[in-house]
């Protein structure tokens, strides 16, 4: 007899998970081909999902089959052939009409005069094995998403959890992405860095790279991937999945504010806003009247006594939101916007006189906050001990019958001890957090302020790869920073304001903060009395 070999398996069915891989069913069917002395016409290997009709090699085979190429089909078992009623029927039908003479597996021969019941029993239970397992793949899906674990593979800077337990496995840290993928964020979130820009950095200087498989090897990042990880809600600790948000369970890469500042920052739909003209400050200053960003205006005159062109430079609102009236018609020069700048970052210039002696009292500072924060905590943790002493003998008394209370009310104080549980154990975590975050925040602001108009006036010097550091520097010190009137409105942020104005109140003491810069020893060294004449003023 003429027949077909017909080997099927599927990687992405859980159905398939047990079935012999396609080399050891062509094994087993050439075994049985020997013994039964077939001619081989064809041999189809296919790894497709046979839940589905429209399987290519499959239609091929009937097709041969059809046109009297072949007499039979050998397969490993029934269920290799179809798992869906309209694949399962097209093979009976055939086989009733005498079209495939035999139907040969490792547990029996199907002939056209057999009994159609058992055949359509069998390709029944296939059909229905591959619904119930699909409900049952999808319900434990459900139920990892409830539990916080987004299902299938991790996002870039996460690792699936291979080793862990079936069905209880979890989303892990990337040991040798996460840190680099929170890079990228940072950022994106200084508005200094257009995305391009920050894949070119990710993937040449930090050699970014993303996993593809457990056992592929990692390829670089794509633009349109980086897009992806930047409007995905998973990094801040949320996830989509059916249709329905949940909480993640796993550590969030950044906060749910920086997540929305980003979306700001990438525009509509994540995509990038276009530029009519280079902006040396792109998404750094807004419309004091309609908060649009502010774009910037190029003017090109012909100057006729040396018949050259000059270019000018003018920030002003684009009154590009239609549903919200502006009346701002002034624009300010480029020369004049960066004189503003200069001088912002000239009154934060802190010397490393005045860093090391607030950093001296920054010591004595956390000595005491460490020991406010010590009896804080000791309270709260004393309230949350009390709050599950409530818990039990509330539960306690439900138990007995004289003091059983109204199960409706029960479950009311219940809940509501529950809640207060809950809101207590995030104080004391948060409050813990906080302590340490709240000195090494400070440190880092003092540090920032250190040759910060040294620093500002290099990155000047390079207009293209400056640009970046003077955003990032101009974005961190600013709080607000708006045109109104054609004036630069630039409110700095507490911590360098107050360093600010304490520079003005020891200028005004000692007449000049400059030659403190230049002096010998550190500020902390200085005279008993004109420390404690600064320290006065400052404090006061």
């Amino acid at each position: 007899m003429k027949v077909i070999i017909y080997n099927r398996k599927s990687t992405k069915d859980k159905e398939d998970q047990q079935v012999l891989s396609i080399q050891g069913q062509k094994d087993e069917n050439h075994k049985r081909i020997q013994r039964e002395g077939h001619t081989i016409v064809r041999e189809f290997d296919e790894e497709w999902s046979a839940k589905k009709p429209g399987r290519p090699k499959f239609a091929d085979m009937l097709k041969l089959i059809e046109q009297g190429k072949a007499e039979g089909i050998v397969c490993w078992k029934l269920n290799r052939l179809a798992r869906n009623p309209i694949d399962g029927g097209r093979i009976q039908w055939l086989l009733q009409q005498g079209i495939i003479k035999a139907i040969t597996t490792c547990e029996k021969t199907y002939l056209p005069n057999d009994n159609v019941i058992q055949m359509s029993v069998e390709f029944g239970m296939a059909t229905q094995f591959s619904i119930d397992l699909s409900k049952d793949v999808k319900r434990g899906m459900l139920q990892k998403a409830k539990m916080g674990w987004r299902p299938g593979k991790a996002t870039v800077g996460y690792m699936n959890d291979y080793a862990g337990v079936r069905g209880e496995k979890t989303i892990l840290k990337d040991p040798e992405r996460f840190d680099l993928v929170k890079r990228c964020w940072e950022l994106l979130l200084t508005k200094a860095y257009s995305v391009p820009r920050i894949l070119e950095i990710a993937t040449d200087e930090m050699g970014l790279t993303m996993r593809v498989g457990r056992k592929k090897t990692p390829r670089s990042m794509g633009l349109s991937t980086l897009y992806e990880v930047f409007t995905n809600p998973f990094y801040y600790g949320e996830f989509e999945w059916d249709g329905e948000m949940y909480q993640g369970s796993h550590e969030p890469m950044i906060t749910r504010e920086q997540f929305e500042l980003a979306q700001s920052i990438l525009g509509s739909k994540g995509k990038p806003r276009r530029r009519k003209y280079l902006n040396d400050y792109p998404g750094l200053m807004r419309c004091g009247e309609c908060g649009s960003m502010v774009v910037v205006n190029v003017i090109e005159k012909l100057i006729k006594s040396t018949n050259e062109y000059k270019r000018y430079r003018y920030y002003r609102c684009p009154h590009n939101r239609p549903h919200v009236p502006c009346h701002q018609n002034k624009a300010m020069s480029e020369d004049a916007l960066e004189k503003e700048f200069v001088e912002k970052i000239d009154a934060a210039d802190i010397p490393q006189s005045f860093i090391e002696w607030a950093l001296g009292k920054l010591k004595y500072s956390q000595e005491d906050r460490i020991a406010r924060h010590k009896n804080t905590l000791m309270a709260q943790q004393g309230n949350y001990k009390k709050t599950i002493e409530k818990i039990d003998k509330l539960v306690d008394r439900q138990l007995l019958e004289e003091t059983r209370i109204p199960e409706e009310l029960f479950n009311q104080k219940l809940t509501s001890l529950n809640a207060e549980k809950q809101r207590l154990n995030s104080l004391i975590q948060d409050f813990d957090a906080s302590a340490s975050q709240w000195t090494e925040d400070i440190v880092n602001e003092l540090n920032f302020t250190l040759h910060l108009r040294q620093r500002f006036a290099a990155a000047k010097l390079d207009r293209e790869k400056g640009r970046e550091k003077r955003l990032e520097i101009l974005h961190r010190l600013g709080q607000t920073i708006q045109l109104r009137d054609g004036v630069l409105d630039f409110r700095m942020r507490n911590t360098f304001s107050t360093l600010a104005r304490g520079k003005l109140d020891m200028e005004k003491v000692l007449a000049s903060i400059q030659p403190l810069s230049v002096l010998e020893k550190p500020l902390i060294e200085l005279d008993s009395r004109t420390f404690k004449k600064v320290e006065g003023v400052w404090s006061g």
